[in-house]
């Protein structure tokens, strides 16, 4: 049971190394990967399976270690038992023989059998035949115990030695086992340590990636920024005082989700069956228990004014203003703010409520007129 007990830690340490290592990857899955990661990754993800194949061939092993351990202790056993009964069979042979000696030596005192007096004693012929076979019995008796007991300790000593035979075989067979299982935990071990290395580069390679982007998208949102101010946005004549905004809505976000991609684009429509842009904002602010007018242009007015070069400050659920040529007075689309530089709308005939970019809207189109925080 010892050996059971420390064998099964083995693998359980073998076991848990496995989990801690996809521990480490499942963390990276968020970053978008370059070329260098996916590379990374997918050498991480072989050297992941061949782990796998080492833990399960060492469980294996490590079964085979015990059944060996298993056969040997019961060999032991059977060879305690064996000599057991060895000892019993040489106490009885040294009883029967004795036996035996005490018949020859009070025949040799006596002289021999009287076999006079066995004669004359008889009362009638009947009883001189049944003390006649009652003597030779009596011999015989004493010879066959010792003859059957001899056989019987010759047959346990013969299975002694088959035992002891299969015990010293089984030793060599549980010495390699066990050295098969020392050699696969080496192997287990090794292998695990190379892939701790190759998801500290990934990790690297994601944390280095992920600092890139968050740069890139920095630089993007100033530049879209910058962008706004020259095209004269800002115009909106509304007050602007970060101050003043309220808690932001990021529940509306969720119920316009369960439209992208399905709901198609119906102008005037402000039902799940189509939604124009402002319609469906409409829409999600009441589910929500907010009541926002019918237009996107109407919607401008309403709630805390964001200036279009704080988009920084924008929160999901923020309602997004696009007019002509960057003209609050031309106001003409609405949408979603849902969070990392990202919208949800109702583009336009033909198309269905999807997620788009909003720092790419800037970049390509430069009519972003500002945000308002119901």
């Amino acid at each position: 049971m010892r050996v059971r007990t420390l064998i099964a830690r083995s693998v359980l340490v073998a076991c848990l190394a496995v989990t801690c290592v996809w521990c480490v990857v499942d963390t990276t899955l968020a970053v978008p990967a370059t070329a260098r990661i996916k590379a990374a990754q997918e050498k991480a993800q072989a050297a992941r399976e061949r782990l796998d194949d080492l833990a399960a061939d060492l469980e294996e092993r490590t079964e085979e270690y015990a059944e060996a351990e298993d056969a040997l202790r019961r060999t032991r056993a059977a060879i305690s038992r064996t000599e057991r009964e060895l000892d019993v069979a040489l106490a009885d042979l040294n009883s029967a023989k004795s036996r035996l000696n005490g018949r020859v030596a009070a025949i040799y005192r006596s002289g021999g059998i009287d076999w006079l007096t066995v004669v004359l004693g008889a009362s009638d012929f009947r009883d001189l035949v049944t003390r006649v076979d009652l003597m030779r019995r009596v011999g015989k008796s004493d010879a066959d115990l010792v003859a059957d007991v001899k056989a019987a300790k010759e047959a346990i000593e013969a299975a002694r030695n088959s035992l002891q035979r299969r015990k010293a075989e089984q030793v060599i067979q549980r010495d390699q086992a066990r050295e098969a299982q020392a050699r696969m935990q080496a192997a287990v071990i090794e292998q695990k340590q190379y892939l701790e290395g190759l998801d500290a580069t990934v990790k690297r390679l994601v944390a280095e990636e992920k600092a890139r982007q968050e740069e890139l998208a920095r630089r993007r949102a100033a530049e879209a920024a910058r962008l706004a101010a020259q095209a004269g946005i800002g115009r909106s004549g509304r007050p602007f005082d970060p101050s003043a905004l309220g808690a932001p809505h990021p529940e509306v976000v969720d119920i316009a989700r369960r439209f992208v991609g399905v709901t198609p684009y119906v102008w005037g429509g402000t039902t799940p069956s189509g939604f124009d842009c402002s319609g469906l904002v409409q829409y999600c602010y009441r589910e929500v228990g907010v009541y926002l007018p019918r237009t996107s242009r109407q919607q401008f007015r309403v709630g805390a004014y964001i200036s279009p070069d704080r988009l920084d400050l924008l929160e999901a659920g923020d309602l997004l203003f696009f007019g002509r040529e960057g003209d609050p007075n031309r106001i003409h689309h609405v949408a979603l703010y849902v969070g990392g530089g990202q919208m949800i709308h109702a583009p336009q005939t033909g198309e269905l409520v999807s997620e788009a970019s909003l720092l790419a809207r800037i970049e390509s189109r430069r009519d972003y007129v500002g945000a308002v925080r119901p």
